[in-house]
């Protein structure tokens, strides 16, 4: 499943609600390690067809970038059943894969 992008506030809460598993990446065009991270989690949703992947970018929609304190880029947070799981902060690999595997 390809990671999709998320345009708003609404987005972002149907596409969580709609899926039990959910990793999100946090991110901004201007942030290195974001980009250095990008093409790792684009593979990781090939991988994991059972997880939906997402991408919020905080300058598009800062809404939701305050909802969830996002103050270092990137994290990466996980959902269950539209529950926050766990948070990985940073260009951090083996935490993402980790989050992602323990879902």
């Amino acid at each position: 499943m390809p990671v999709i992008s998320v345009d708003d506030w609404y987005h972002f809460y149907h596409m969580l609600n709609s899926h039990t598993k959910v990793a999100v990446d946090f991110t901004a065009s201007w942030c290195g390690p974001c980009r250095q991270m990008s093409p790792i989690f684009s593979d990781l949703s090939s991988e994991h067809r059972d997880v939906l992947f997402l991408s919020v970018d905080i300058d598009n929609v800062r809404d939701v970038a305050q909802a969830y304190g996002i103050s270092s880029l990137p994290t990466f947070k996980f959902f269950y059943g539209g529950r926050e799981y766990q948070t990985v902060v940073g260009a951090n690999r083996s935490g993402l894969e980790y989050g992602i595997e323990s879902l």
